[in-house]
Protein backbone atom coordinates (compact mmCIF):
# COMPACT_ATOMS: atom_id res chain seq x y z
CA UNK A 1 0.00 0.00 0.00
CA UNK A 2 3.10 2.14 0.76
CA UNK A 3 4.41 2.15 -2.69
CA UNK A 4 1.27 2.46 -4.52
CA UNK A 5 0.38 5.90 -2.39
CA UNK A 6 4.28 7.33 -2.90
CA UNK A 7 3.66 6.42 -6.87
CA UNK A 8 0.36 8.07 -7.10
CA UNK A 9 2.22 10.97 -4.87
CA UNK A 10 4.95 11.11 -7.63
CA UNK A 11 2.35 11.52 -10.81
CA UNK A 12 0.58 14.11 -8.85
CA UNK A 13 3.84 16.00 -8.00
CA UNK A 14 4.34 15.88 -11.66
CA UNK A 15 1.32 17.80 -12.59
CA UNK A 16 3.42 21.18 -12.93
CA UNK A 17 5.82 19.20 -15.10
CA UNK A 18 2.54 17.92 -16.79
CA UNK A 19 1.50 21.66 -17.48
CA UNK A 20 4.49 22.15 -19.36
CA UNK A 21 4.90 19.46 -21.85
CA UNK A 22 0.76 19.86 -22.30
CA UNK A 23 1.42 23.58 -23.16
CA UNK A 24 4.10 22.73 -25.30
CA UNK A 25 2.44 20.04 -27.64
CA UNK A 26 -0.05 22.76 -28.12
CA UNK A 27 2.15 25.36 -29.27
CA UNK A 28 4.85 23.23 -31.27
CA UNK A 29 3.53 20.25 -32.40
CA UNK A 30 2.60 21.05 -35.65
CA UNK A 31 3.23 17.42 -37.49
CA UNK A 32 0.83 15.24 -36.51
CA UNK A 33 2.37 11.77 -36.03
CA UNK A 34 2.02 9.41 -39.54
CA UNK A 35 -0.55 6.86 -38.32
CA UNK A 36 -2.46 9.70 -36.76
CA UNK A 37 -4.20 7.35 -34.09
CA UNK A 38 -4.58 7.20 -30.31
CA UNK A 39 -1.88 5.23 -29.01
CA UNK A 40 -0.18 3.95 -25.61
CA UNK A 41 3.02 4.60 -24.78
CA UNK A 42 4.96 3.27 -21.26
CA UNK A 43 8.55 2.35 -20.71
CA UNK A 44 8.14 0.02 -17.73
CA UNK A 45 4.78 -1.89 -18.02
CA UNK A 46 5.23 -5.65 -17.53
CA UNK A 47 2.53 -8.58 -17.44
CA UNK A 48 1.47 -8.78 -13.67
CA UNK A 49 3.66 -5.55 -12.81
CA UNK A 50 2.71 -2.97 -10.13
CA UNK A 51 3.35 1.17 -10.30
CA UNK A 52 3.76 1.42 -14.44
CA UNK A 53 3.16 4.46 -16.09
CA UNK A 54 1.02 4.62 -19.31
CA UNK A 55 0.83 7.80 -21.99
CA UNK A 56 -2.18 7.85 -24.17
CA UNK A 57 -1.22 10.41 -26.89
CA UNK A 58 -4.11 11.60 -28.57
CA UNK A 59 -3.89 13.03 -31.98
CA UNK A 60 -6.21 15.56 -33.78
CA UNK A 61 -6.31 14.24 -36.95
CA UNK A 62 -9.43 16.69 -38.58
CA UNK A 63 -8.04 19.85 -40.66
CA UNK A 64 -11.17 21.65 -39.47
CA UNK A 65 -12.17 20.73 -36.15
CA UNK A 66 -10.73 20.80 -32.84
CA UNK A 67 -11.01 17.58 -30.35
CA UNK A 68 -12.93 18.40 -27.20
CA UNK A 69 -13.23 14.82 -25.80
CA UNK A 70 -11.88 11.64 -25.13
CA UNK A 71 -12.76 8.50 -23.94
CA UNK A 72 -11.07 5.53 -22.24
CA UNK A 73 -12.79 2.41 -22.04
CA UNK A 74 -10.69 -0.58 -20.10
CA UNK A 75 -11.72 -4.33 -20.56
CA UNK A 76 -13.08 -6.60 -17.41
CA UNK A 77 -11.42 -9.42 -18.66
CA UNK A 78 -7.79 -7.75 -18.14
CA UNK A 79 -8.30 -5.11 -15.48
CA UNK A 80 -6.08 -2.54 -14.49
CA UNK A 81 -6.26 -2.33 -10.72
CA UNK A 82 -5.92 0.80 -8.50
CA UNK A 83 -5.94 3.41 -11.67
CA UNK A 84 -4.99 6.68 -11.35
CA UNK A 85 -5.84 10.05 -13.56
CA UNK A 86 -2.76 13.00 -14.04
CA UNK A 87 -4.32 15.96 -14.65
CA UNK A 88 -4.23 17.71 -17.37
CA UNK A 89 -4.28 21.98 -17.76
CA UNK A 90 -7.60 22.74 -19.17
CA UNK A 91 -9.44 19.57 -18.69
CA UNK A 92 -12.00 17.65 -16.59
CA UNK A 93 -11.53 13.78 -15.88
CA UNK A 94 -14.56 11.68 -14.99
CA UNK A 95 -13.94 8.16 -14.10
CA UNK A 96 -16.46 4.95 -14.04
CA UNK A 97 -16.42 2.36 -11.32
CA UNK A 98 -17.62 -1.05 -12.40
CA UNK A 99 -18.01 -4.16 -10.54
CA UNK A 100 -15.36 -7.41 -11.91
CA UNK A 101 -16.62 -10.22 -12.94
CA UNK A 102 -14.68 -11.65 -10.47
CA UNK A 103 -12.26 -10.52 -7.11
CA UNK A 104 -8.69 -10.11 -8.10
CA UNK A 105 -6.04 -10.34 -5.66
CA UNK A 106 -2.51 -8.51 -5.27
CA UNK A 107 -0.63 -7.42 -2.71
CA UNK A 108 -2.55 -4.51 -1.58
CA UNK A 109 -5.55 -6.72 -0.94
CA UNK A 110 -8.90 -8.41 -2.90
CA UNK A 111 -10.48 -6.05 -5.16
CA UNK A 112 -14.10 -6.81 -6.48
CA UNK A 113 -14.10 -3.20 -8.48
CA UNK A 114 -12.06 -1.48 -11.20
CA UNK A 115 -11.95 1.84 -13.06
CA UNK A 116 -13.92 0.83 -15.97
CA UNK A 117 -14.06 4.17 -18.06
CA UNK A 118 -12.13 7.57 -18.26
CA UNK A 119 -13.54 10.27 -19.81
CA UNK A 120 -11.61 13.77 -20.34
CA UNK A 121 -13.76 17.08 -21.56
CA UNK A 122 -13.44 20.60 -21.30
CA UNK A 123 -9.85 21.51 -23.28
CA UNK A 124 -9.21 21.25 -27.20
CA UNK A 125 -6.77 20.00 -28.99
CA UNK A 126 -6.17 21.93 -32.47
CA UNK A 127 -5.68 20.32 -35.91
CA UNK A 128 -2.34 19.29 -36.47
CA UNK A 129 -1.55 18.85 -32.24
CA UNK A 130 -1.64 16.09 -30.11
CA UNK A 131 -2.27 15.85 -26.43
CA UNK A 132 -0.62 13.37 -23.72
CA UNK A 133 -2.87 11.96 -21.06
CA UNK A 134 -1.25 9.80 -18.34
CA UNK A 135 -2.75 7.33 -15.82
CA UNK A 136 -1.22 5.39 -13.68
CA UNK A 137 -1.55 1.77 -13.00
CA UNK A 138 -0.97 -0.12 -9.52
CA UNK A 139 -1.33 -4.01 -11.10
CA UNK A 140 -1.75 -4.41 -14.67
CA UNK A 141 -3.17 -7.63 -15.36
CA UNK A 142 -0.99 -10.69 -16.46
CA UNK A 143 -1.97 -10.66 -20.52
CA UNK A 144 1.22 -9.71 -23.45
CA UNK A 145 -0.59 -7.10 -24.77
CA UNK A 146 -3.13 -4.35 -23.15
CA UNK A 147 -6.29 -3.88 -25.20
CA UNK A 148 -8.58 -0.69 -24.77
CA UNK A 149 -10.99 0.85 -26.80
CA UNK A 150 -11.24 5.01 -27.27
CA UNK A 151 -13.97 7.45 -28.43
CA UNK A 152 -12.38 10.66 -29.85
CA UNK A 153 -15.41 13.98 -30.25
CA UNK A 154 -14.68 16.64 -32.33
CA UNK A 155 -16.62 20.31 -32.28
CA UNK A 156 -18.14 19.50 -35.04
CA UNK A 157 -20.13 16.69 -33.57
CA UNK A 158 -17.66 13.70 -35.46
CA UNK A 159 -16.75 10.75 -33.45
CA UNK A 160 -14.04 8.42 -34.27
CA UNK A 161 -14.25 5.35 -32.23
CA UNK A 162 -10.78 3.67 -31.98
CA UNK A 163 -12.21 0.12 -31.13
CA UNK A 164 -11.15 -2.55 -34.16
CA UNK A 165 -9.63 -5.33 -33.16
CA UNK A 166 -5.31 -5.15 -34.45
CA UNK A 167 -4.83 -6.86 -37.78
CA UNK A 168 -2.95 -10.24 -37.97
CA UNK A 169 0.73 -10.10 -38.82
CA UNK A 170 1.34 -9.23 -42.27
CA UNK A 171 -1.86 -7.44 -42.65
CA UNK A 172 -2.89 -3.96 -43.01
CA UNK A 173 -4.41 -1.92 -39.89
CA UNK A 174 -7.87 -1.27 -39.90
CA UNK A 175 -9.58 2.05 -40.55
CA UNK A 176 -9.80 2.55 -36.51
CA UNK A 177 -7.58 0.54 -34.02
CA UNK A 178 -8.22 0.12 -30.79
CA UNK A 179 -5.14 1.49 -28.92
CA UNK A 180 -2.70 -1.46 -27.44
CA UNK A 181 0.34 -2.05 -25.30
CA UNK A 182 2.39 -4.62 -25.89
CA UNK A 183 3.85 -5.79 -21.64
CA UNK A 184 7.04 -6.71 -20.95
CA UNK A 185 7.16 -10.03 -19.63
CA UNK A 186 8.28 -9.91 -15.77
CA UNK A 187 11.70 -11.11 -14.71
CA UNK A 188 12.63 -14.96 -14.74
CA UNK A 189 13.63 -14.82 -11.62
CA UNK A 190 11.12 -12.66 -9.83
CA UNK A 191 13.41 -9.79 -8.54
CA UNK A 192 16.75 -7.90 -8.73
CA UNK A 193 17.60 -8.88 -5.36
CA UNK A 194 17.05 -13.19 -6.99
CA UNK A 195 19.25 -12.15 -9.88
CA UNK A 196 22.02 -10.91 -7.84
CA UNK A 197 21.71 -13.67 -5.33
CA UNK A 198 22.10 -16.07 -8.07
CA UNK A 199 24.80 -13.84 -9.69
CA UNK A 200 26.50 -14.02 -7.03
CA UNK A 201 26.48 -18.13 -6.33
CA UNK A 202 27.09 -18.46 -9.85
CA UNK A 203 30.35 -16.58 -8.79
CA UNK A 204 31.56 -18.50 -5.97
CA UNK A 205 33.54 -21.44 -7.44
CA UNK A 206 36.25 -18.10 -8.44
CA UNK A 207 37.84 -18.58 -4.56
CA UNK A 208 38.74 -22.28 -5.62
CA UNK A 209 39.87 -21.46 -9.01
CA UNK A 210 42.64 -18.57 -7.26
CA UNK A 211 44.08 -21.00 -5.11
CA UNK A 212 44.30 -23.47 -7.10
CA UNK A 213 46.56 -20.77 -9.41
CA UNK A 214 48.01 -19.91 -6.42
CA UNK A 215 49.29 -23.84 -5.56
CA UNK A 216 50.64 -23.57 -8.91
CA UNK A 217 52.60 -20.76 -8.75
CA UNK A 218 54.27 -22.53 -5.66
CA UNK A 219 55.04 -26.07 -7.56
CA UNK A 220 56.09 -24.08 -10.41
CA UNK A 221 58.53 -22.43 -7.96
CA UNK A 222 59.80 -25.26 -6.27
CA UNK A 223 60.40 -26.70 -9.87
CA UNK A 224 62.80 -24.13 -11.12
CA UNK A 225 64.81 -24.16 -7.88
CA UNK A 226 65.41 -27.93 -8.29
CA UNK A 227 66.32 -27.15 -11.92
CA UNK A 228 68.65 -24.87 -10.57
CA UNK A 229 70.40 -27.01 -7.89
CA UNK A 230 71.34 -29.70 -10.66
CA UNK A 231 72.40 -26.91 -12.92
CA UNK A 232 74.67 -25.52 -10.30
CA UNK A 233 75.93 -29.17 -9.24
CA UNK A 234 76.36 -29.97 -13.28
CA UNK A 235 78.52 -26.71 -13.38
CA UNK A 236 80.71 -27.83 -9.96
CA UNK A 237 81.36 -31.44 -11.23
CA UNK A 238 83.13 -29.77 -14.68
CA UNK A 239 84.72 -26.96 -13.15
CA UNK A 240 86.17 -29.85 -10.81
CA UNK A 241 87.39 -32.42 -13.67
CA UNK A 242 88.76 -29.39 -15.51
CA UNK A 243 91.13 -28.70 -12.75
CA UNK A 244 92.26 -32.03 -12.48
CA UNK A 245 92.87 -32.00 -16.14
CA UNK A 246 95.41 -28.98 -15.70
CA UNK A 247 97.32 -30.46 -12.42
CA UNK A 248 97.97 -34.08 -14.45
CA UNK A 249 101.67 -34.08 -15.65
CA UNK A 250 102.44 -33.90 -19.26
CA UNK A 251 103.23 -37.32 -21.01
Amino acid sequence: MGRRMIRRATVMAGAATGTLVAAGALLVATAVPASAHVTLHSYEAQRGGADAVIQVRVPNEEDNATTTQVELDFPADAPIIGLYVEPVPGWQVQTTVSNLPKPVTTDDGTFTQYVSRVVWTGGNIPAGGFVDFNIDASHLPDVPTLELKALQTYSNGDIVRWIDPPAAQGQPDPPHPQPTLDLAPAPAGGDAASGTTATTAAAAPAPAAKGLATSGAVHSAKALSVAALVVGIVGLLAAAAALVRRRRPAA
